[in-house]
């Protein structure tokens, strides 16, 4: 486990807790896979979309990371369930890649479980976060 301090902001942390609730409520064999998702925002500190910083994963932010394995390099987009588009590189905030992501920085290292095991990626770079481009609302 990661003990980097994570920063999310304010608002995301509000609507992913909303979807998190609703989840828990309507699909129990769910609940499991957003239990990380849900560790990581407790401990994360909240910050208000104004004051982020622009090396910081938000939700919306388009970011390029490298599978430490493979040494193989991909730009994904972090989004909402209903965004997620494997093939145009959306990646959903309830996969363990998406869950991992979310608050770390620009040259952070992230683990997440997958089938075969432990899968480490490193942040590279940001290439668009939409609080460093003055959009506090998505």
């Amino acid at each position: 486990m990661m003990e980097d301090i994570i920063k999310v902001t304010k608002l995301d942390y509000v609507r992913l807790n909303g979807i998190i609730s609703s989840i828990k409520q309507f699909n129990k064999e769910a609940s499991k896979e957003v239990s990380f998702l849900e560790t990581e925002l407790t401990r994360a500190k909240k910050i208000d979309s104004k004051k982020i910083g622009a090396e910081f994963v938000t939700m919306n932010t388009q970011v390029e990371i490298v599978d430490m394995d493979t040494n193989k390099s991909m730009t994904i987009r972090l989004v909402y369930p209903k965004d997620a588009d494997f093939k145009k590189g959306n990646i959903s905030i309830l996969s363990p890649l998406g869950s991992a992501l979310l608050g770390y920085k620009t040259g952070s290292v992230i683990s997440f479980k997958v089938p075969g095991g432990l899968k480490k990626m490193k942040i590279c770079n940001i290439v668009f976060q939409p609080e460093a481009n003055g959009d506090y609302t998505t």
